[in-house]
């Protein structure tokens, strides 16, 4: 009797440990056992001059072999720009210099051999050193320059010890680590490259580094009137690229939480030479082989994928009903991946599902979806970027508690709109803004986030939204 009652409890104990497993790592299971290819399998068209802006040394070789190598074979001119030098990565310090305890030095020295790896890495590709730009900032802390240190008053420090670019290789010698700075950059490259396409991170990019670099670059891209073709390329969410194995006869299908987004995705097909090529450039990162070989050798796939979004417009509610009804029938502006790791699996009212917008006679309503509405321990942020002839404005709402309030985070932030209220809605919430917000925008970014205390729990994708000319003209 006892041996039959201790084998049901070791069964039981089994049972349970699978059911953990299979709610823990869903996110990467999904990835693994139900591949999303909702491809778009025809040949990508490139213009002539392509510029190809990463994160971090790497990033470049992995979201853009296919598309460096296939350019530069057709004779199209290749330029990469390379935000940071991934230097605030402190595994790889300690584990590439037996460093116990790193310091400014040791991060400096990890970002100068990242340069060097990548300069190897996609010489291997076929760029050329001049063709390659580094811009000197933060790594892992581009975020902290598009949210917090904007003005060039108010610098971040990043781990290399430095407030500036310590790097005489910088595109700017010195750049301070302000955001303003880095699209004035950004600017200044595309004027003086007159790109015909710029690729850079997917907008759903997991990475704070990631998502800013693709932050940044719409936002330059904003501002500025000549037409660019863009695409995107994704390097970190859940379980992608799955599995994190070498395995180069497998396809390189997209992650199974985008098929509900509005992602169209292009694959791009390497033979045999390209792929190898691609094999051997990886190679060339010997810090980061050393700290991630799985993860790296998964992007060595028989394709590359590139996605596209198309940019929604802003809509106007129709008819003299119900406002809030109709506002509430409204589609929304864009979804966001939802369920995609363990703490949105426990929190559903702070896992965002949408972010909705939509002008009425008086007023800009802006929405937040989530899987279960919302909830007062969780605070939640709604950021909005505002592109106007004479410049940019920014709008940070805090939402928490029912109450409704404005952060200034730079010179260019606006106060609450006198007038501004929050409205409860289905699944989440509506923060009801005067028009006159909406008075001369062409454009507009917006993004949403949610916190349970200092914890981010989601953020969805920043995106470029068209403003509607009749959509904002005043009643």
């Amino acid at each position: 009797m006892f041996q039959i009652r201790k084998k049901t409890v070791w069964v039981a104990l089994l049972a349970v440990v699978l059911i953990l497993g299979l709610v823990l790592y869903r996110p990467f299971l999904a990835d693994f056992l139900v591949a999303n290819r909702a491809m778009n399998n025809q040949l990508v068209q490139f213009g002539n001059r392509i510029l190809f802006v990463a994160p971090h040394p790497d990033d470049e070789t992995l979201g853009g072999a296919a598309l460096i190598q296939k350019a530069l074979a057709q004779k199209k001119q290749v330029k990469v720009v390379i935000m940071t030098c991934g230097d605030g990565y402190e595994r790889a310090v300690i584990e590439n210099f037996g460093v116990v305890s790193p310091k400014p030095a040791d991060y400096q020295r990890l970002g100068k051999a990242r340069r060097a790896e990548s300069i190897a890495a996609l010489n291997r590709l076929g760029v050329k050193q001049s063709d390659i730009l580094f811009l000197g900032y933060p790594d892992g802390g581009t975020n902290g320059l598009w949210e917090e240190n904007w003005d060039r008053d108010h610098l971040h420090r990043g781990r290399n010890g430095s407030d500036r670019s310590p790097y005489d290789f910088s595109y700017e010698k010195g750049a301070p680590y302000a955001g303003e700075n880095v699209v004035k950059n950004l600017s200044s490259i595309i004027d003086q490259f007159h790109p015909t396409d710029i690729v850079y991170p997917d907008p759903h990019d997991q990475h704070h580094d990631h998502w800013a670099t693709q932050a940044f670059v719409s936002y330059t891209l904003a501002q500025r009137k000549e037409p660019i073709n863009e695409w995107f390329y994704l390097v970190h969410h859940g379980g992608f690229p799955a599995p994190w194995l070498y395995e180069p006869n497998r396809t390189l299908d997209p992650p199974y939480a985008f098929q509900h987004l509005d992602t169209s995705w292009h694959t791009l097909p390497m033979n045999q030479q390209e792929e190898t090529t691609k094999h051997d450039a990886v190679n060339r990162y010997a810090t980061q082989m050393k700290v991630m070989e799985p993860f790296l050798l998964a992007f060595i796939r028989k394709n590359d994928l590139l996605a596209t979004y198309q940019p929604p417009v802003l809509g106007k509610v129709q008819g003299t009903g119900n406002v809030q009804e109709s506002v509430e029938k409204s589609n929304p502006l864009f979804p966001d991946a939802v369920d995609d790791t363990l703490s949105r699996e426990f929190l559903p009212t702070a896992d965002l599902t949408a972010v909705s917008g939509i002008a009425s006679d008086d007023a800009f309503w802006v929405g937040v979806k989530s899987r279960s509405g919302s909830e007062g321990r969780i605070t939640y942020h709604v950021r909005i970027r505002f592109f106007r002839p004479e410049g940019v404005n920014r709008l940070d709402l805090t939402v928490q508690d029912s109450r409704l309030s404005a952060e200034k985070l730079a010179k260019n932030s606006m106060d609450l709109p006198a007038g501004a209220r929050l409205q409860k809605g289905s699944d989440g919430f509506w923060v009801v803004l005067p028009k006159s917000v909406l008075q001369g925008a062409t454009r507009m970014m917006m993004s949403a986030d949610s916190y349970l205390g200092d914890q981010m729990i989601d953020k969805t994708a920043w995106r470029l939204v068209q403003a509607n000319q009749s959509a904002n003209e005043q009643s």
